[in-house]
């Protein structure tokens, strides 16, 4: 079993944010935690990790397209946000939820990868306010989203990878999502790549591995269990989307056997991947839409 608890860090398109600090909010201020990328602070809530072993379904003809998608069988909830950029600082907005941080100057060894990095953040809602803090700082904020349970996933961009945080607005919990995937060093997985909550907010879904690899899985944020999907390589994962059953989600991989993007669905009461096909530019890019990003 594994323990987690983390704090929070994004990454903003072609930005760095870094050094926010504020005032403690007038309602009651949840706990201020600091992690460091290398380690997991342990926590009394363990994280218990399932391997799937899902069958991988493929078609006879696996050059086969897909000719239409079903854009209505989807679950949408990337038009709630607000993005504001206003010099060396970003402000995030999603109803009552503010995420705010700053661009910093990198010192030492920061500065060989970057001239400014992302310091710390900031997240208030009306159940209080949070400062996050990584260690290493990152570079930017990729993007941010807010679950139907009162979580929030971040996704910064670091010299080399990335880091998916939750954090959870109710009692301050906060989980680096590379601690899942563990090497034999005892660091996490290099790089998330796409992501995105079911319909309900109980699970989060999201590509991960190391640099050049990435691999299916779901995070039960109710349960505090981690579902290994399936143990094919899918190198790069560019979209996840759930489907409005909550049951089964499809995602797009672009792998080293295919220049083309393709279409899969997993169904988690089958425990199957289903290989749909090649998938046209336009139905990439509008898949694309449907996933967390700025």
């Amino acid at each position: 079993m594994k323990f987690v608890k983390i704090m929070t860090v994004g990454a903003i398109v072609a930005l760095a944010i870094s050094g926010c600090s504020g005032k403690a909010s007038s309602n009651q201020q949840l706990p201020q935690n600091e992690v460091n990328n290398i380690g997991v602070n342990n926590t009394k809530e363990g994280v218990k990790k399932v391997d799937g072993k899902a069958t991988i379904e493929t078609s006879k003809a696996t050059d086969k397209k897909v000719n239409s998608v079903d854009y209505s069988q989807y679950y949408n909830n990337q038009d709630k946000s607000k993005v504001v950029v206003l010099g060396k600082q970003i402000v995030w907005k999603n109803k009552d939820v503010t995420f705010t941080a700053k661009l910093t100057k990198a010192k030492g060894k920061e500065t060989a990868e970057a001239n400014e990095v992302v310091d710390s953040m900031k997240i208030k809602s009306k159940r209080g306010e949070q400062l996050v803090k990584l260690n290493p700082r990152p570079l930017r904020v990729n993007s941010l989203s807010l679950s139907k349970s009162n979580q929030v996933a971040l996704d910064v961009s670091d010299h080399e990878g990335s880091r998916l945080v939750l954090i959870n607005l109710s009692d301050g919990t906060q989980t680096i999502v590379n601690m899942f995937e563990m090497n034999s060093d005892g660091a996490g997985s290099e790089k998330i790549d796409a992501y995105n909550w079911s319909p309900d907010g109980k699970k989060i879904a999201f590509g991960i591995g190391d640099l050049g690899s990435s691999y299916i899985g779901v995070y039960d944020v109710e349960h505090k269990s981690y579902t290994h999907v399936s143990d094919k390589d899918f190198t790069l994962i560019s979209s996840i989307v759930w489907h409005k059953d909550g049951k089964s989600f499809d995602f797009v991989s672009k792998g080293d056997d295919s220049p083309q993007a393709v279409l899969y669905t997993y169904s988690e009461i089958k425990k199957s991947i289903l290989r749909k096909g090649s998938l046209s530019k336009n139905d990439e890019q509008k898949l694309s839409q449907l996933t967390p990003k700025f």
